[in-house]
C-alpha cells in the first residue's frame, strides 16, 4: 500500500489531535482496574476498565448522563445475567431469551439507548466468557460503577480544553461560508452557474462540521459542569455555546443563497453591482471571523470585532430593497438572503438578534423594529 507525504501528515496531525484523549482514556482505565483490583479485591475486574473506556469514549456531550446509563445498563446486564444463567445454564435457546429479558427492563427502567446496549451486552458476557461462578456478580456490578466513576473523575481531574475544539469547529464552518460567498458573487457576476454549483456542492457537506462543532460545545459546557479547574473560562465557554445558532444560520442562509444564484445564473439574469459588492464583503467578514476563532486572526479580538461590527452596521443601512428594483425574483431572494447573513454575523460579533435586525433598512412603511441610524 502507497502512501502519500500528504496522507501521512493528514494522519499524523489526526493523531497529535488525539493524544490528550488518549492519555485520558489511558490513565481511566488503568486507575479504575488498580481501585477495583485493590481496593476491592476482584481478581479479574473487566467490568471496570470497560466502563471507564466507555465513559470517556463518549463524544458530543451528555457524557456525564450516558456514564449513569451506562453504569446502570451494565449492572443491569450483569445482574441479569448472573441471576438467568445460574438458574437455566446457556445454550441455545437460553441466549436469545436473557439478551431479550435484559433489553426489555433496561426499555422499561430508562429510554437511553446506552442503557439498553450495556445491558445486553452484559447479560451476552455473562452468558459466555463471564459465567456464574467467575466472580460475584454484586462484584461485577461494583466494578461497572468504579469504572464509570473514575472515568468522570478524568474528565474533572484531565480536562480537555473547552474552548480549543469548538473555535477551530466554527472557523471551519466560517471558512466554508466565506469561500461559498465569494463563489456566489463571482458566478453571479461572470453568470457561471457551474462554479457557484461547485461550491454548493460543497456547503452541502457543511453539516458534518456543524455537527462536530455542536458537539465540541456540548462537551465544553458539560465539562466545566465536572471540572472546577475550567470554571474560570466559563465566560469565554458560554459565549461560544451561544455563537452556534447564528454560525449555523450563516452556512444555511449561505446555501440558501448559493442556490438562488444558481437559478440566477442559469436564467442569465442579473443583480446589481451595489448586490454583488455587498456579498464581497459579507464574504471578506466571514473569512475574517474564521480567522479570530482559528486563532489566526488580529491580536486584540475586541478591536477586531468592533471593526467588523461597523462595517456590518453598514452593510446593513446599505441593503434595502432599492438595490433590488425593477430586478427579477431571484435577485430580490438573494438580497433577502443578504439581509439575514448580515444579521447571523452581527449576532456572532456580539450583538442581539433584535438590536441587529434593526441594523437593516427598513422594507416595511411599518417595519416592526424602529432602524438605527448609522453614519455612513
Amino acid at each position: 500500500m502507497h502512501y502519500s507525504p500528504q496522507l501521512i501528515t493528514t494522519r499524523w496531525h489526526r493523531l497529535r489531535a488525539s493524544l490528550f484523549p488518549i492519555l485520558q482514556v489511558g490513565v481511566a482505565a488503568g486507575l479504575a482496574n488498580w481501585i477495583a483490583q485493590h481496593l476491592f479485591s476482584h481478581h479479574q475486574p473487566f467490568f471496570a476498565p470497560m466502563a471507564a473506556v466507555i465513559v470517556l469514549g463518549l463524544t458530543g456531550g451528555d457524557r456525564l448522563r450516558r456514564a449513569v446509563e451506562l453504569n446502570i445498563g451494565v449492572s443491569l446486564g450483569v445482574g441479569i445475567g448472573d441471576l438467568f444463567v445460574g438458574h437455566f445454564g446457556t445454550g441455545w435457546w437460553q441466549m436469545p431469551l436473557l439478551v431479550m429479558v435484559s433489553l426489555a427492563l433496561a426499555v422499561f427502567v430508562d429510554k437511553g439507548p446506552l442503557m439498553a446496549t450495556q445491558a445486553a451486552i452484559g447479560s451476552v458476557l455473562i452468558a459466555t466468557i463471564m459465567p456464574p461462578g467467575t466472580s460475584g456478580g454484586s462484584g461485577r456490578m461494583l466494578d461497572a460503577f468504579v469504572g464509570g466513576l473514575v472515568g468522570v473523575m478524568v474528565i474533572a481531574l484531565l480536562p480537555t480544553s473547552p474552548l480549543k475544539g469548538g473555535r477551530q469547529e466554527i472557523s471551519k464552518v466560517l471558512f466554508l461560508a466565506s469561500a461559498t460567498l465569494e463563489k456566489v458573487a463571482s458566478g453571479v457576476r461572470e453568470s457561471d452557474p457551474d462554479s457557484i454549483q461547485a461550491a454548493l456542492q460543497r456547503a452541502r457537506g457543511s453539516q458534518a462540521n456543524i455537527n462536530a462543532m455542536i458537539a465540541a460545545a456540548k462537551e465544553g459546557k458539560e465539562s466545566l459542569k465536572v471540572s472546577p479547574l475550567l470554571w474560570r473560562q466559563k465566560h469565554q465557554v458560554n459565549s461560544l455555546v451561544r455563537v452556534l445558532n447564528p454560525v449555523d444560520n450563516v452556512m444555511r442562509n449561505t446555501r440558501v443563497m448559493a442556490r438562488r444564484s444558481v437559478v440566477l445564473a442559469q436564467d442569465h439574469d442579473t443583480v446589481s453591482e451595489e448586490q454583488i459588492h455587498i456579498i464581497q464583503q459579507l464574504a471578506a467578514v466571514t473569512d475574517r471571523l474564521a480567522h479570530m476563532y482559528a486563532g489566526s486572526g488580529a491580536k486584540d479580538a475586541s478591536a477586531e470585532t468592533a471593526e467588523l461590527t461597523k462595517v456590518l452596521r453598514k452593510l446593513a443601512a446599505q441593503s434595502g430593497l432599492e438595490i433590488a428594483q425593477d430586478r427579477v425574483l431571484s435577485a430580490q431572494v438573494i438580497l433577502g438572503q443578504t439581509r439575514s447573513i448580515i444579521v447571523d454575523l452581527l449576532q456572532i460579533c456580539g450583538m442581539s438578534r433584535r438590536s441587529a435586525q434593526a441594523t437593516l433598512r427598513p422594507t416595511s412603511e411599518h417595519p416592526a423594529l424602529p432602524p438605527e441610524v448609522v453614519e455612513e
